[in-house]
């Protein structure tokens, strides 16, 4: 009986059913890469038979495509695919296998292909998508316009995500019903810095200005405050013209009686719901269809929000001034003063907290009535232990692998407890050199584990698909409808553990493939329980947490599975470039946007993967400092 065949594998063979330019050329008959000549003979051999047009295994017609051009058009399904072909995992092993030589042909035919992108042109940094302040980035900004903390944004609409991240333009509407909540917001913050001119009168000050002395000092008060206030909320100059519009709405206000004070208050909140604070605007530039760089101004707006989710501040706005900002040299000395500043906690709680699905410790909930010793301290712990040990690692500068395995983490007594870990702790948290590799990075940590896990038990293909899919980039399909739990698959009142359970759901028809992928990793993280505590026994028996990964290549535990992912680390680079690069961006990834990734991985690969290095690859790279005009 045919296993479910990967999706992504099943589409890069129906690719490769029609000629390159690059490839297929006449006189290369004996050429071993041929298409017509040889390739062709291996998909049709081994793949085709499963994906026609009759029999669409997996939901795959490999007779619907007729271009091969579509490979550079669909990098990310070739990249996974060739993967997974390297490994072995495709075709599956109870499928017929073509033999070494064949599918060493097949790998170098995908590997030229994926090759065939010309980097020595720049690359297009595609066209502009308008970019709404997300929930984090409007109460972040509104902190540093006003002083205030308020949180508003937390009552307002979730953002919408794309591509795993909750800032991206394409999902960042600005409809009526936001404006209205804008519009609330407005209104109380204004309110709030009046409230604030007894107890916190810089607050007020900053914002409204110091007190004038006549009616001719008010409107000339007024005026300078609008300009201020305007020019940090808009992240740039403001036009005159823009001033004199809102001069004649205090005008109007003062005709009607209203105090000086609730005449500014209406330009205040006027800028608060303007467009050009809300969104991310970026000038066009006339008559060019060609890319072009964006502004110093525009250039600090996106560095700020892109490691600090926040406006530029004093120093980027001075820079931009001078034009001196988008000088390459200066560029990267700030992103290097930017990383290090504490406002960069933002990138790792943001980054990180998005593509590792940190965000999620907060409001997961295990099993009370099986997990008695979980309580809201140790949430609390395990979230606040990610957050140092992630901000740390951008701050300082750590190197990438640290996020795989570290030989430091942070505890409070807590925690401690809770890792089984003695030593002189209290509430507070402190930095903590690790004795062995069972803890250390995020893969070992109680947040993450807890989170991959059920409310009650664990879930070893949970835990192995994140592994693959978030770690390494290759994750497996979906899992079939109508799955039948595990509990219905054994059900002859016997213990057993997970893993036994598993074993008996890998009989099922459509099961096993996928599982051979996920499942050795999953198993190397079960002697953390649900709630990421370490034990040896599971349901009474004792815990087996070796793998075999598809191709042969065998591991047990954590530390087994951490050299496993350290072995791979190209991949797992490449993975996280990637998701940083979408971060950064805030769009899907594009065609080009390969020679950005090359590029950035490069510079890891020299700088002992730093940080930094990445970031500053990115920060340097076309897509980031160039725009084109928007689509008329």
């Amino acid at each position: 009986m045919r296993n479910r065949v990967d999706f992504l594998i099943a589409l890069l063979l129906v690719v490769m059913g029609f000629s390159s330019p690059a490839i297929a050329q006449p006189g290369r008959d004996k050429d071993p890469l041929s298409w017509d000549r040889q390739i062709h003979r291996i998909v049709r051999q081994y793949c085709v038979r499963c994906h026609n047009t009759d029999e669409s295994s997996g939901n795959v017609n490999l007779a619907q495509y007729h271009d091969i051009r579509r490979i550079l058009e669909h990098r990310r399904t070739w990249e996974v695919a060739l993967t997974v072909i390297e490994r072995g995992e495709m075709p599956p092993e109870d499928e017929r296998q073509p033999s070494d030589e064949q599918r060493r042909n097949l790998i170098e035919f995908i590997r030229q292909t994926l090759n065939d992108l010309d980097c020595s042109e720049p690359a297009d940094p595609g066209y502009p998508n308008v970019r709404r302040l997300n929930r984090v980035e409007y109460d972040l900004t509104i902190e540093d316009l006003t002083g205030l903390k308020l949180g508003l944004a937390e009552d307002f609409a979730p953002d919408a995500s794309a591509y795993g991240f909750d800032h991206l333009g394409e999902v960042l509407s600005l409809s009526p019903t936001q404006m209205q909540q804008y519009y609330r917001a407005a209104k109380t913050i204004v309110s709030e810095l009046i409230n604030q001119k007894t107890a916190r009168p810089e607050l007020y000050e900053q914002a409204f200005g110091k007190q004038p002395s006549g009616t001719d000092d008010e409107r000339t008060q007024a005026q300078l405050t609008l300009v201020r206030f305007a020019t940090r909320a808009f992240r740039r100059p403001v036009d005159p013209s823009y001033i004199d519009q809102l001069m004649k709405l205090y005008d109007k206000a003062r005709q009607k009686q209203q105090t000086h004070e609730e005449a500014t208050g209406h330009l205040l909140s006027a800028i608060l719901i303007s467009p050009q604070f809300l969104l991310r605007l970026e000038q066009s530039k006339a008559d060019t269809t060609e890319p072009y760089p964006v502004d110093d101004y525009e250039l600090a707006t996106r560095l700020s929000y892109f490691l600090w989710s926040r406006a530029p501040d004093d120093t980027l706005l001075r820079l931009a001034s001078e034009g001196k900002l988008s000088n390459l040299e200066t560029l990267e000395s700030q992103v290097r003063r930017m990383l290090g500043d504490p406002r960069s906690v933002a990138l790792a709680e943001n980054f990180f907290g998005q593509w590792l699905s940190l965000r999620d410790a907060k409001t997961h909930q295990p099993d009370r009535e099986r997990f008695p010793e979980f309580d809201e301290p140790l949430r609390t712990a395990m979230i606040e232990e990610m957050r140092l040990f992630l901000t740390e690692l951008v701050q300082q500068d750590g190197p990438i692998t640290d996020l795989i395995d570290a030989d430091y983490t942070y505890l409070n007594e807590t925690l401690a407890g809770h890792y089984g870990i003695d030593g002189d702790f209290d509430r507070s948290f402190q930095r903590v050199q690790l004795k062995d590799r069972r803890r250390g990075g995020v893969v070992t940590s109680a947040a993450l584990t807890m989170l991959l896990a059920d409310p009650g038990r664990t879930n070893v293909p949970r835990r192995g698909n994140f592994i693959a899919g978030r770690l390494l980039g290759t994750p497996p399909p979906p899992p079939p409808p109508n799955v039948p739990p595990l509990e219905e698959i054994a059900n002859d009142g016997e213990s057993k553990t997970l893993r036994e359970l598993l074993e008996l759901h890998r009989s099922e028809p459509g099961c096993a493939s996928c599982h051979a992928k996920m499942d050795p990793l999953g198993f190397a993280l079960e002697n953390y329980d649900a709630i990421g505590r370490w034990r040896e026994k599971d349901n009474g028996l004792p815990i087996d947490a070796s793998g075999e990964r598809v191709g042969g290549q065998s591991f047990s535990g954590p530390l087994g599975l951490k050299d496993v992912l350290l072995s791979e680390k190209e991949a797992f680079r490449k993975t996280l470039t990637q998701n940083l690069l979408i971060y950064a961006l805030g769009r899907g990834l594009r065609g080009s946007d390969e020679c950005v990734v090359r590029d950035c991985v490069e510079s890891a690969e020299k700088n002992d993967d730093r940080f930094s290095s990445l970031v500053i690859a990115i920060v340097k790279s076309v897509p980031f400092r160039y725009r084109r005009n928007p689509i008329d």
